[in-house]
């Protein structure tokens, strides 16, 4: 697993055994058996960093922006909204109480 980030002081460090390396090494990094990718960047730059990915050999995409991303046909996308996961979850909690 690798990790990609903007933050000068998060980039050479590893968080949970992951190395974090700057996004401007993303397209040399990511080889072919990197098949999926996880977004989770401000929605102002999702789309961009999806381009970037959509060059590499990447099949999918978990995108955790409220960003919805235009990828070739050949990416799988699935988007994950934590405001209606939450809400998913505070319902069954309140209607269907595990005690």
């Amino acid at each position: 697993m690798r990790a990609f980030d903007v933050d000068r002081q998060l980039v050479g460090q590893s968080i949970g055994g992951v190395k974090i390396d700057h996004m401007d090494e993303l397209e040399r990094e990511i080889d072919d058996r990197v098949r999926a990718a996880i977004i989770t960047v401000p929605s102002t730059t999702a789309q961009v960093v999806a381009d970037r990915l959509a060059q590499t050999g990447i099949q999918g995409i978990l995108n955790f922006t409220p960003t919805r991303l235009s990828v070739p046909e050949h990416i799988r996308v699935h988007h994950i909204d934590l405001s209606i996961e939450l809400q998913s979850l505070v319902y069954f909690l309140k209607h269907y109480p595990l005690s």
